[in-house]
């Protein structure tokens, strides 16, 4: 990845991360794989539900980098529709390189494009247990997101095999892998 984006989001200057499609209200978290030189999963996210900017939604917040750019229909933003206000930031204790994501997990290449990823990671990675960045580790249940009842059961942050579906969603410098 070229750094500036993961950057400004892990700093907070990127408070929104925007997409061209609407994300199915299920999905909580954005787990960011980093392109070359990292060649990693790296980062998680968690999000709230899609901000879109049809005809009477209010406008977000303009106090992020894109923000404005976004209400204003900036001709760089036509097709990004939905905007996923970014609530807290875990760095991975030990990054997800690509080549454990073909020997561990079963990936063929390098995520691109519209791909689940495997149910093994939610079994391996804790997520709440990744070193937090940014926000606090109940960002999501303080802003009107909903709380993780799995977490204690499973023991793994939430995301148990059984109620954990991802999904891939390509983007120019980083692939984020998105996580109910």
């Amino acid at each position: 990845m070229q750094n500036p984006y993961m950057s400004q989001i892990i700093n907070g200057t990127k408070n929104y991360e925007f997409r061209k499609y609407c994300l199915k209200p299920s999905v909580k978290r954005i787990w960011f794989y980093r392109t070359a030189p990292h060649s990693a999963l790296t980062h998680i996210c968690e999000i709230l539900p899609a901000r879109t900017r049809n005809p009477g939604d209010a406008p977000i917040e303009e106090n992020g980098s894109g923000n404005a750019e976004f209400n204003n229909r900036h001709r760089d933003w036509a097709g990004y529709n939905s905007a996923y206000k970014i609530v807290s930031v875990y760095e991975l204790r030990k990054p997800i390189s690509l080549a454990a994501m073909r020997g561990e997990y079963g990936f063929k290449s390098a995520p691109r494009g519209l791909v689940y990823l495997p149910q093994s990671v939610a079994k391996r990675v804790a997520w709440r247990q990744q070193k937090l960045v940014l926000g606090n580790k109940n960002a999501y249940d303080n802003r009107g997101g909903d709380k993780d009842k799995k977490a204690n059961r499973h023991g793994n942050g939430g995301d148990s095999a059984e109620s954990c579906s991802w999904r891939l969603f390509h983007n120019i410098h980083i692939q984020p892998l998105c996580s109910v």
